[in-house]
């Protein structure tokens, strides 16, 4: 694959090199990927073909050691249904990915750095498949983020992923991060319609709309009312 045409590797192009002669002069290059702090961006895209509505990605990134994944993870799904409240046909798609080294024998033993979030034309769930870990977990309640994978065995992983590369001359060294890209199409039109609702209430009588709900057994936000 051509150095690039990753959505990461297209942003820091300029500064990374191909090939590092050890890992530890890779890892003190992206520094920002070993914080022990969750990297955390959502973003909205439109559907090619679409008038309305958007794909939301919220993006986590873990160092592979963190013991914080599903507390943090939890936290995010919590913002994300107080801010859209799925209906009974909808919800979240998880995907979970990896950052890892790669070593190249026909190099003399180099490192590289593969970014298992991938924009390829190609790739629709937003994940490399050479990393891409299992399939894809529904979240329609916040119960349901207990069925995201949140713990890995390095060896296992490098293990399992043996293989993935085998069409080339590199494999997998080392797991840097653990990556969950989050999914939802949001129908913009009924999202705007309920916030106004919202509003109209509040302006109405003067309080805040009612958005409480019992998050610690596993319950989901209160459907909309009719």
């Amino acid at each position: 694959m051509e150095r690039g045409n990753l959505r990461s590797g297209t942003r820091f192009a300029a500064r990374n090199l191909n090939y590092y002669p050890t890992v530890k002069e890779l890892l003190d290059h992206h520094k920002r990927l070993l914080s022990h702090q969750p990297a955390i961006t959502t973003r909205a895209t439109r559907i090619a073909g679409l008038n309305f509505g958007s794909l939301l990605q919220t993006t986590v990134r873990f160092r592979f050691d963190s013991t914080i994944i599903k507390s943090t993870l939890r936290a995010v799904f919590f913002n994300l249904f107080r801010e859209h409240t799925p209906g009974a046909d909808t919800g979240f798609e998880v995907v979970v990915t990896f950052n890892a080294i790669l070593t190249s024998s026909a190099e003399q033993n180099t490192y590289s750095l593969f970014y298992g979030h991938d924009h390829r034309a190609d790739n629709l769930s937003g994940a490399a498949p050479e990393l891409k870990y299992g399939s894809t977990t529904v979240v329609r309640f916040l119960s349901d983020v207990d069925n995201i994978p949140t713990s890995f065995d390095q060896e296992a992983l490098i293990a399992s992923h043996r293989r993935a590369f085998e069409s080339s001359n590199v494999r997998v060294h080392q797991f840097v991060n653990i990556v969950y890209l989050i999914y939802r199409f949001v129908d913009t039109n009924s999202t705007v319609a309920e916030r106004k609702k919202a509003e109209k209430s509040k302006t109405r009588d003067g309080s805040e709309p009612s958005t409480s709900a019992n998050f610690d057994d596993g319950g989901s936000l209160p459907k909309k009312r009719s």
